[in-house]
């Protein structure tokens, strides 16, 4: 049995292709010590980096009973030098940065300041709640999911500002969804070229945004691979065919 975390496009990607190879295979989103209630194989962790502390005591769980635990970890996107791009290392310093540049861009412009969230839906409710919201207009794009959208507008989100869309996206899209939301900041995450982060900087920079960027979390999480080929090419040699 393979246990599968994540709800990533690379999570549906592996999905089908270790169905297609009649492997067995469990997809969670969420794990305790109580709802596994048997050995797996193989975890493959194909969630997004922002759930890196929540699976730590699996990771740990995995350790104990030596289990394989294969985190799918995306290359780092080359980043380009401009004075638009924030970089921050965890969502506490995005916070405090967005905070600095809502309020900078509020007294220039006198407005309020839309900031385009493409960071999806697991922190976002420290944004609304945060200080600076009430000089803001929070869009956020998520996946195109009923119980995402909802999510969203159970925390005040009014539907015109999600943005309920699957990527990847090329920069003209980013370009074009960037211009006709009216943003003035693009808060993303390093999910690397797979994950589309090139594109979005790239279409945030030509339209002139700033641009707040949570970098990788460098944490020990042992096993890992870069992408989806590479961690089949991982399981024809380590695991044993059905």
């Amino acid at each position: 049995m393979i246990l599968l975390l994540g709800e990533t496009a690379a999570a549906r990607e592996i999905s089908e292709c270790l169905n297609s190879r009649r492997l067995e295979l469990t997809r969670m989103q969420t794990w305790s010590e109580k709802t596994c209630l048997y050995m797996p194989s193989l975890i493959i962790d194909a969630s997004p980096p922002s759930s890196s502390v929540k699976f730590a005591s699996l990771r740990q769980w995995c350790d104990q009973r030596d289990i394989p635990y294969l985190r799918l970890e995306r290359p780092e996107t080359i980043i380009p030098v401009s004075p638009l791009i924030y970089t921050v290392r965890n969502w506490e310093e995005a916070l405090l940065q967005l905070e600095q540049r809502v309020g900078a861009l509020h007294q220039e412009k006198g407005r309020p300041i839309t900031v385009f969230v493409t960071t999806g839906s697991h922190q976002l409710e420290s944004i609304i709640r945060s200080p600076f919201a009430r000089l803001a207009r929070i869009v956020v794009r998520v996946l195109p999911e009923g119980r995402l959208v909802q999510k969203c507008q159970d925390m005040g989100i009014p539907p015109r500002n999600i943005v309920a869309m699957q990527g990847q996206f090329s920069k003209e899209i980013n370009k074009v969804s960037l211009k006709f939301y009216g943003a003035d900041i693009l808060l993303t995450r390093d999910s690397g070229a797979a994950g589309g982060t090139d594109t979005k900087i790239s279409a945030a920079l030509e339209l002139g945004l700033d641009i707040v960027l949570i970098k990788r979390n460098h944490a020990n999480i042992g096993l890992t691979v870069n992408s989806v080929h590479e961690l089949l090419d991982w399981i024809d040699a380590n695991l044993p065919i059905p």
